[in-house]
């Protein structure tokens, strides 16, 4: 049996002129506002994002990082951008890969979110591989002591902080928030900072 990665993340435009592309993607057919696109563009462009993303950057070297600490080939799939999902599918097929991993670059599950990935890669997959979905690694030591180190000693005040989901997501039983808290308590602790309160809106 042959391994390898399907890393996935969300994606990210290459170029400025590739914003409304991107954008049209994420919203999936449905329409968009002028001044939306306008906002979307200029955040894009006070990243310096004219010819190259550095956010593009930043997931190849994280992909060849995982590949070179693993042994084994590792393919990045874009949940909206390319490469795609499928694509990434597609490259280790190429590869000899009879077994995947799925791990997407974002440690907290969400039926929303990492639910998304996983459903592209399955759909991707269609049953001719196995499949090994990392559905969450939000509480790995890894993550905890990268994020400790950072804030470790600091004599600012330490605010965690995450985007939100609908209140009728969460009060499904979704996980995504209570896996919030945990990574930040688990930080917390680690980096020796006594957590002041916890609020949720």
């Amino acid at each position: 049996m042959t391994d390898a990665v399907v890393l996935m993340a969300y994606g990210s435009p290459e170029r400025l002129v590739d914003v409304p592309a991107y954008y049209a993607d994420i919203r999936g057919g449905r329409p968009i506002a002028p001044e939306h696109l306008d906002d979307l563009v200029a955040r894009y462009r006070r990243l310096g994002i004219e010819d190259a993303n550095p956010l593009n950057a930043i997931t190849e070297r994280t992909r060849a990082a995982l590949e070179r600490e693993l042994g084994l080939p590792v393919f990045t799939g874009m949940k909206h951008w390319v490469p795609r999902i499928a694509d990434a599918v597609e490259s280790a097929r190429a590869a000899g890969a009879t077994r995947l991993v799925g791990l997407v670059l974002a440690p907290h599950y969400s039926r929303l979110s990492i639910g998304g990935y996983e459903r592209l890669l399955d759909e991707a997959v269609g049953g001719r591989e196995e499949v090994l979905f990392v559905a969450s690694w939000h509480d790995d030591p890894g993550l905890v002591a990268v994020l400790a180190d950072r804030i470790r000693g600091t004599s600012a005040h330490v605010v965690f902080t995450a985007h939100s989901l609908p209140a009728r997501i969460l009060g499904e039983g979704d996980p995504y928030a209570d896996q919030l808290h945990e990574t930040s308590a688990l930080v917390a602790r680690a980096a020796g900072i006594v957590p002041e309160r916890v609020t949720d809106g």
